[in-house]
């Protein structure tokens, strides 16, 4: 027999009790539910591994403002350079919390973890918004179509804002369709964040202001009164931001604006062919029959708001002749809204089958569900649908190789090349050598120098990037230039100046201007334990002598194609 103290030992806490008669009164459907949502999370936590590798120079870019504004220097440039060469002001301020705690080392973990929070708060928004009109599984499969995008996670984890500014946009439009449309009072506000989180951010604050106003006049509520108590604060912030921009930057717009504002003139068609293969690879013509019957039967006010934004945003991609990132840039942030348009239709989809025999109703939920999967299919990297697809994969591992192998993999030896805090160090890659030295570095591209943005052309360059000014180079007195890739070579790879030209950006159109070869001194930076040499040129000044220097325990500088150096290098090593 069992004793009592054992038998009342061997009863179920009331707590347990409660967890089991929850589990006994859970649905079939309930079950379901939970087994779909188990798989979003594998097949998101997947997506995750496969692109968390995923670097890119340009982030660094904003890394680099973000550094200075936690670090105290204000929202300025490598060392202490004014110039807007971000397009991304809250995200930029985001990126800047981590350096309030730490103040070294590489932020990207910190922005793709942020990033990934987004994308977590996106899926989520997607799924509440499409519950608005639709039942559970029908918002389910509007996030699985989020889930199983793979350009969303890379977005995340290249550390840019690609994937904030889509949250941003979802929780305007989310907070506009909560509020009533009798009495509107701060959804033009939620919109603020997207209008401050990219700089073409204001394109869907403009959507949503002449949606309300033609709405209300359509609907005869229109108040002038409420209208302007509805606009005028999210107006009234932003342009107090554009005046501050303006007065401490000097220019309307970015840098990068005008750094890339010829983009469609040497590839006119080049936005449109963007839009196309994003429309393409995406799959998004099977699912186009769910976004239009979503206008004409289901929340038909939502989802003519949504549509209007989707397309105003793929002109506004077309107009500005794309991005060259492997991700969609400009386009991905209207994937989210064009999903919870086919959660809505989806469901009016099923609505209609079921008025239908067995026969006919089979078959439509085949068709249907043939759809999704076609476009999940397409969706993930898994699927190559062209050769522009696999030119956008072989871009992304490219970016992996170029900016973790040649890039950050020499920081240190740039670091080293840098005698004192604000020299100015030429360079076509401004992103990472801008956030791990302490130079003043001009950005060769012009996405953050505004007199290359200016005055530049397209001659030289693929205008995809930016633009080129050798003739700039008169007015900016610069201190060094490095080799460009692979950066790192052979102790014997030069035998004079002349021949370290050609291997720099742009070198030979800046030699005509600034006379390199007799102005400028080749210098190596050399770990000596391998013989890795990152070679270099260094302008002569008279204060500066051009001798061999061993700035850190393993490292020389030299120059050894000037008499002096030369001798020290061939000399042995007394001190370090």
């Amino acid at each position: 027999m069992t004793s009592e103290p054992e038998h009342r030992a061997s009863r179920p806490s009331p707590r347990g009790r409660e967890w089991s008669q929850r589990l006994r009164s859970l649905s079939r459907l309930d079950l379901v539910w939970g087994v779909c949502v188990l798989l979003l999370f594998l097949i998101a936590q997947d997506q995750v591994r496969r692109t968390l590798s995923f670097v890119v120079d340009d982030a660094y870019i904003t890394f680099s403002f973000s550094k200075n504004l936690g670090t105290g220097q204000g929202p300025v440039f490598s060392h202490g350079v004014r110039v807007e060469g971000y397009s991304n002001f809250l995200w930029m301020v985001v990126v800047a919390i981590r350096y309030l705690f730490v103040g070294s080392g590489d932020p990207l973990p910190f922005a793709q973890v942020a990033a990934l929070g987004f994308l977590a708060a996106t899926l989520f928004g997607v799924y509440r918004l499409t519950r608005r009109a639709a039942g559970p599984f029908a918002a389910l499969a509007a996030t699985l179509l989020l889930v199983c995008c793979t350009d969303l996670f890379r977005a995340a984890a290249s550390g840019l804002e690609t994937v904030p500014f889509a949250a941003a946009i979802l929780l305007g439009w989310s907070v506009y369709f909560a509020e009533s449309p009798t009495n509107r009072r701060w959804s033009l506000l939620a919109f603020l964040p997207a209008a401050l989180m990219r700089i073409d951010g204001f394109v869907p604050m403009l959507v949503v202001f002449g949606a309300e106003l033609l709405g209300s006049i359509g609907q005869r509520r229109f108040s002038v009164k409420a209208f302007l108590r509805w606009c005028l604060p999210a107006f009234a912030l932003w342009g107090t931001y554009f005046c501050w921009r303006y007065a401490y930057y000097g220019l309307p717009l970015p840098t990068t604006y005008y750094a890339k504002s010829v983009v469609s003139l040497g590839d006119p068609d080049r936005g449109f062919r963007q839009a196309f293969d994003f429309v393409r690879d995406y799959g998004a013509l099977a699912l186009l029959p769910f976004g239009l019957l979503a206008i004409v039967s289901g929340p038909r006010r939502e989802a003519l708001c949504l549509s209007l934004a989707v397309l105003l945003q793929i002109a506004h991609a077309v107009n500005v002749g794309g991005d060259w990132m492997p991700f969609h840039r400009f386009l991905l942030p209207i994937v989210p809204l064009a999903a919870v348009m086919v959660g809505w239709g989806v469901q009016h989809a099923w609505r209609i089958a079921c008025r239908y025999a067995w026969l006919q109703r089979g078959v439509a939920e085949l068709a249907l569900l043939g759809a999704l999967t076609f476009a999940c299919v397409h969706l993930h990297m898994f699927s190559v649908d062209s050769p522009q697809e696999a030119e956008k994969l072989a871009s992304a591992q490219h970016s992996i190789y170029h900016t973790r192998d040649h890039l950050l993999a020499v920081k240190d030896w740039m670091a080293l090349v840098v005698r004192r805090p604000g020299d100015v160090l030429v360079t076509d890659y401004a992103g990472v050598f801008s956030v791990f030295t302490d130079a003043a570095v001009i950005d060769q591209w012009g996405l953050a120098n505004a007199d290359i943005a200016l005055h530049g052309s397209t001659a030289l360059v693929n205008p995809i990037y930016g633009k080129a000014c050798p003739e700039c180079y008169a007015r900016m007195d610069p201190d060094y230039f490095h080799v460009d890739t692979p950066m790192l070579r052979s102790l014997t790879e030069f035998t004079n100046v002349s021949q370290v030209i050609p291997f720099v950006f742009t070198g030979p159109a800046i030699d005509r201007v600034i006379s390199i070869r007799r102005n400028f001194a080749a210098g190596r930076v050399v770990l000596e334990k391998t013989g890795q040499v990152l070679w270099f040129l260094e302008r002569r000044r008279a204060e500066r002598r051009l001798e061999t220097r061993y700035p850190a325990p393993g490292f020389r500088v030299d120059y050894p194609f000037e008499a002096t150096s030369a001798a020290d290098a061939s000399a042995p090593e007394t001190t370090p």
